[in-house]
């Protein structure tokens, strides 16, 4: 799975973002905005999944207006992600109740349409992390570690190595951030700036880790296919073997591969930046 353009596409979003949080809220509810409908759109529609489209509508619907009342209120807790987990859970059942398919696969279609509204409303956190007291210095701190790990996802060396740097890397550019810019250094001490983006990032890493494994799994293995009429021709490998079509579900890896480090890191940041930083 090609996976470059999208590390860096994570790099790139997590500046922005951090961008977008020293601006303003607003800014930042935005951007959280647009990973809210990478992760839903692109990731949860594209699932192997009964009403696959339906869970994405309803899980876009919860994490949007989490968002949109944390904020409307200006608050730092997270009441509006709680509350809207209750109704997207009535709104699951009903669409299975719904599907005219014969519900088949109805536990997996359940679980992906539930998993879908909580991890939907996780970047929420990131937003009333902001709106707490002197809230721009630790999203910035865990943006940076976000960044470094999806930066260091780029290298052309293995999975633990680089996930490994890049959790290195966001430790070493917390600390540096701390000790060069003293309007960081008064408001965050450095111990704890470390400590912020370090698990930022490896929570980031695990993200990324996830991603990977699901790649794995659905990755297409050289066998014979027999050629239906009217069905489009099977690709063939460098050898010659012939192999499966991807599957579906295949094409929401890359949306999740940009979306999902960021909807990890979210609880850490936000739990750490309250007790270190808030």
């Amino acid at each position: 799975m090609p996976s470059v353009h999208a590390s860096l596409a994570v790099a790139a979003l997590a500046g922005v973002l951090a961008l977008a949080s020293a601006s303003g809220g607003a800014l930042l509810a935005g951007g959280l905005a647009l990973v809210i409908l990478i992760f839903t759109l692109g990731g949860v529609a594209a699932a192997r999944a009964g009403a696959a489209r339906w869970s994405a509508g309803i899980a876009l619907a919860a994490g949007l207006g989490a968002l949109g009342w944390t904020w409307t209120e200006g608050g730092s807790d997270l009441t509006p992600m709680a509350a809207v987990l209750g109704p997207t859970l009535v709104a699951s059942i009903v669409v299975q109740l719904l599907r005219r398919d014969g519900r088949a696969g109805l536990t997996t279609s359940l679980a992906l349409s539930v998993t879908a509204c909580v991890l939907a409303v996780l970047p929420v956190a990131w937003l009333a992390l902001r709106e707490s007291g002197d809230g721009e210095y630790p999203v910035g701190l865990a943006l940076l570690g976000v960044g470094a790990v999806g930066l260091a996802e780029s290298l052309p060396v293995s999975r633990a190595v680089r996930r490994l740097i890049g959790v290195l890397l966001a430790a070493l550019g917390a600390g540096a951030l701390v000790l060069t810019t003293d309007w960081v250094g008064d408001a965050v001490p450095a111990v704890s700036a470390v400590v912020v983006a370090t698990f930022a990032g490896l929570l980031a890493a695990v993200a990324f880790a996830a991603v990977d494994r699901l790649a794995d799994e659905f990755t297409p293995q050289p066998q014979p296919v027999a050629v239906q009429v009217g069905a489009a021709a099977p690709a063939e490998t460098g050898d010659g073997a012939e192999v499966a079509a991807v599957p579906r579900g295949a094409g929401a890896f890359l949306p999740l591969r940009v979306s999902l480090p960021f909807v990890a890191a979210a609880p850490v940041a936000y739990v750490l930046g309250r007790i270190f930083v808030g």
